[in-house]
């Protein structure tokens, strides 16, 4: 685990909460938990989230009636998200957990989670799939594994239309890596083909692919998406193209649902990187 990508995370703390609180980031909140709630079992379920951070994702599943473990290396995110749980009067559905990846299957043993998140999360480490098939352990058969990040087909497009740097969007073609100017580092690019193929390697069954902001990115006028009314628009917009072909292969994020049915037994892989 990297220490120094820990503490970076805890210095960009501020910059993620105001990312948070804008129009595509909360887009990206409001339609990852449609996407999800339209496919999770009657419940009350027992969720992981793991990377989950300031608990944003974690709060609205608490709210329904789930209990939430969130697992993250930051522990000012995690200190956020138990402040926050304690305000909206769900304390006593939300749990934090300070653990990296490299240390989920000790850390919660196996058949344990209903359900597992792993959003924004895989892009920050060497390969998907050992990460998905460590990720399996804590699940139940038959249980879900929710899997966002960015959409690295989307980036050429989004380069050409927003920058109109096209020799840029040329390049990122068979670019194996993006650079974050969030987090001020280079991540890996991740394709929801490649994902979906590490997801059935590790046990899984696809059961939807969704996007998330499908045509947020594409308007250049950002200004604009904070006019209350044209970001209901939008919302309302989003909602209805998040699980439509071919919208959702050029969304900002890819966002992929699938059922644990057989765990693969887990390779012996260092990740390198800590979750997000």
């Amino acid at each position: 685990m990297s220490e120094s990508r820990a503490e970076l995370f805890d210095d960009k703390f501020g910059e993620f909460q105001r990312w948070q609180a804008s129009p595509w980031g909360r887009l990206r909140y409001t339609t990852a938990a449609a996407n999800l709630t339209a496919h999770l079992p009657a419940g009350p379920l027992e969720i992981l989230d793991v990377g989950g951070g300031n608990g944003l994702d974690a709060l609205k599943l608490a709210a329904k009636g789930h209990h939430v473990t969130i697992a993250d290396i930051s522990e000012q995110s995690l200190a956020e998200a138990r402040t926050a749980a304690a305000q909206r009067g769900l304390a006593d559905r939300v749990t934090t957990r300070h653990a990296g990846l490299d240390t989920i299957g000790d850390e919660f043993g196996p058949h344990r989670f209903d359900v597992l998140l792993c959003h924004n999360v895989i892009q920050y480490l060497p390969a998907a799939g050992g990460v998905i098939a460590a990720l399996a352990v804590p699940l139940r058969v038959s249980g879900l594994m929710s899997v966002i990040a960015p959409n690295a087909d989307a980036d050429p497009l989004l380069t050409a239309v927003r920058s109109l740097d096209l020799d840029g969007a040329l390049r990122m073609l068979d670019a194996p890596t993006r650079y974050s100017v969030a987090y001020e580092a280079e991540t890996r690019a991740c394709y929801p083909d490649r994902v979906k193929a590490d997801l059935g390697a590790a046990g899984f069954e696809v059961i939807a692919h969704r996007g998330i902001r499908n045509v947020c990115d594409y308007i250049v006028d950002d200004e604009r998406k904070s006019d209350p009314d044209f970001y209901h628009k939008l919302e309302r917009l989003e909602l209805a193209l998040a699980d439509r072909s071919p919208y959702i292969h050029m969304a900002r994020f890819f966002h992929l649902i699938a059922k644990l049915q057989s765990p693969e037994t887990v390779p012996d892989t260092d990740f390198g990187q800590p979750t997000r």
